[in-house]
């Protein structure tokens, strides 16, 4: 009897340290990719000023190209009573 509860003892004992190493090993996987995680933080918020910024230049674009063409037509119409 003490034989068994020895043998289920230490076989307890070894399925802890099992479990203890499995759980050591998700830890420092899990540390790993915190520092991932923050990297693609930084590149998504990157990418959201490059999508503003885009978008600014693009609208700028377009309203300097209808100023062009309001000056070429307003040159090429001559109204008489605007300068």
């Amino acid at each position: 009897m003490m034989q068994q509860e020895l043998e289920r003892v230490s076989s307890l004992n070894t399925t802890i340290n099992d479990d203890g190493a499995l759980l050591n090993s998700a830890k420092e996987e899990h540390i790993g990719m915190g520092g991932t995680m923050k990297g693609a933080r930084g590149v998504l918020r990157k990418l959201g000023r490059q999508d503003v910024r885009d978008a600014l230049i693009l609208r700028c674009a377009i309203i300097f190209y209808w100023m062009v063409v309001a000056y070429v037509l307003w040159s090429r119409i001559k109204v008489p009573f605007l300068p």
